[in-house]
């Protein structure tokens, strides 16, 4: 899982690094408003936490990919399980990854 939030100058997706499981612990951590630069156009502009969204890392899916590539042959030569376990473990971590993200967006926080 992976924060981001747009740019409300440029509208690009930007990387939001304190990465919390909630938008709660996220709350109790950074406070309600972030002061946040934007990397494309470095526009500087505060954002509420509810701005704030969970997305899929696509990087440990890659991860997840090559790991379960390497098992499959590994495991070639003993199993027959090449397909389980190559489309298997990628989408173990999918779903991982969406319940993650599923909770983090759902939650929202009041504002004052």
């Amino acid at each position: 899982m992976r924060l981001e939030y747009t740019c409300s100058g440029c509208k690009k997706q930007n990387k939001y690094t304190p990465v919390t499981a909630t938008r709660g612990e996220l709350q109790m951590k950074v406070g309600d408003e972030v002061d946040v630069n934007c990397d494309y156009c470095g526009k500087l502009d505060k954002k509420h936490i509810n701005r704030i969204d969970a997305v899929v890392d696509s990087r440990k899916m890659l991860v997840a990919f090559v790991i379960s590539a390497v098992v499959t042959c590994v495991l070639f030569m003993y199993f027959g399980l090449i397909g389980t376990i190559t489309f298997g473990i990628p989408f173990l971590m999918w779903v991982q990854e969406n319940k993650s993200i599923s909770s983090f967006n759902s939650y929202k926080i009041r504002r004052r």
